[in-house]
């Protein structure tokens, strides 16, 4: 049991020391859109709905376990013609770190527009505005004054006060996104190209997130950036799918990269829909002193399921064996119905 705590203690230490200090970050960031940029509401899709499951550092015996859905959907169909589109979306978040236990929810609704600056591009903004809840069990914890000197007492004091174990605060968010989406070639030969880059920030009203009920902790903002693209392979039914993430909060920052290899198992018919497209993904990511990152995914029709795996490359790595964390995800579409664009897009 001692042990357990020290190591939990320190990791806080190794990683920044608080559950408001760092927000969530998943290896499928680019499967986790409205957690990612608001402003990808309705950007690439008709309608997206997404589930991520991700389980971290589980080798330690308190997992962080975060959870996230999200929803997001255009207004109105997207006309031809139309030089706007508006979309709107929802996300919910549910984040437990390790002992004792600390909770993180929070619930937003997502409002973007998608400016058309020519036949395959596009600028978009989007805000988020929604409400964020910390909570701390603190019976669910072990403290150094429960420990007699021979064992763990649960019923000593803890000798902790805590007076603000549940509270609530106003939460708000945007980013600017442009995208690029091309659907060309022939049956035998795609030259299919997505682009995605965009910039983001969240908590931009510094919200008050101290257990200290007179405390004044203000969450930093969070800064994220990032770019991706699907390319496809011209002389084989197969593309590739880049992707680079950065994040900044406060003092500490990430940076996620690596590519994915996409082969077209059976290829959609583009304009009678007799087929349905199944594809496989395997990729080889990287997050910059952390981890190293292996993601598998299956995208068949409008539905896409993907796993992740995490190999911990940082401090930490005598303590967890090399073992990181586990990721998935479960994500339906409903993309464009126009037959001249990517599905993409």
């Amino acid at each position: 049991m001692l042990n357990k705590s020290v190591l939990f203690i320190f990791l806080f230490l190794c990683l920044g020391a608080s559950l408001t200090a760092q927000d969530i970050h998943f290896s499928f960031a680019e499967s986790n859109p409205l957690v990612l940029n608001p402003a990808l509401a309705g950007a690439n899709y008709n309608k997206e709905a997404t589930l991520n499951y991700r389980n971290q550092w589980s080798s330690l015996g308190s997992p962080f376990k975060t959870t996230t859905a999200g929803f997001s959907s255009r207004i109105a169909s997207q006309k031809r013609n139309a030089t706007n589109t508006v979309a709107w979306g929802v996300q919910f978040i549910n984040d437990r770190v390790g002992d004792p236990g600390m909770l993180g929810n929070a619930v937003s609704l997502v409002l973007a527009d998608h400016i058309q600056l020519g036949s395959e591009s596009k600028l978009g903004v989007g805000l988020s505005f929604g409400i964020g809840q910390r909570a701390l069990r603190q019976t669910e914890g072990q403290w150094a004054s429960q420990y007699n000197g021979v064992t763990y007492d649960p019923s000593a004091p803890s000798g902790e006060a805590f007076e603000n174990l549940d509270f609530r605060f106003a939460d708000a968010g945007l980013g600017i996104l442009y995208t690029y989406g091309r659907r060309g070639g022939t049956l035998a030969r795609s030259e299919d190209l997505v682009i995605n880059t965009g910039v983001s920030a969240y908590h931009v009203n510094r919200p008050n997130s101290s257990f200290i009920r007179e405390g004044d902790e203000r969450l930093p903002v969070r800064y994220s950036a990032f770019a991706n693209a699907e390319i496809a392979i011209a002389d084989r039914d197969a593309a590739v799918l880049p992707g680079l993430y950065y994040h900044r909060q406060g003092a500490f920052q990430e940076l996620l990269l690596g590519a994915s290899y996409k082969l077209k198992v059976i290829s959609d018919t583009r304009y009678t829909g007799f087929n349905k497209p199944l594809a496989f993904s395997l990729g080889l990511f990287g997050r910059w002193q952390d981890a190293a990152i292996a993601k598998l995914r299956l995208d068949w029709d409008q539905y896409s399921f993907g796993y992740a795996y995490e190999f911990n490359t940082s401090r930490l790595n005598p303590y967890t064996n090399g073992t990181g964390a586990h990721e998935i995800f479960l994500r339906f579409i409903v993309p464009d119905s126009r037959p001249l664009r990517s599905s993409r897009y």
